[in-house]
């Protein structure tokens, strides 16, 4: 089925760059996303502990996520922060 539809352009240029980056087609990285928050119950929230608490929240989809604090995230941080959970 074809339909269009309305991204903003920082959305639409993020997935442009995912899809190069893992080598398909946008249609496909837009495929695999649907499939995916359309999959099956949604998710049970995730309770965090205290120490994740700290930098982590859980977004509407249950999965936790980095708080936004104005902290550029770079692969090194996100080591140390896995290195601390320990996962």
């Amino acid at each position: 089925m074809k339909t269009t539809i309305e991204l903003p352009d920082a959305l639409f240029h993020r997935a442009k760059v995912l899809a190069a980056q893992r080598k398909i087609s946008l249609k496909q990285l837009m495929v695999e996303g649907l499939e995916y928050v359309t999959a099956g119950p949604p998710r049970q929230p995730t309770e965090l502990t205290e120490d994740e608490k700290e930098f982590l929240e859980i977004d509407p989809y249950g999965i936790p996520v980095l708080k936004k604090r104005g902290v550029v995230v770079t692969n090194g941080l996100v080591n140390q922060m896995r290195e601390e959970l320990g996962i």
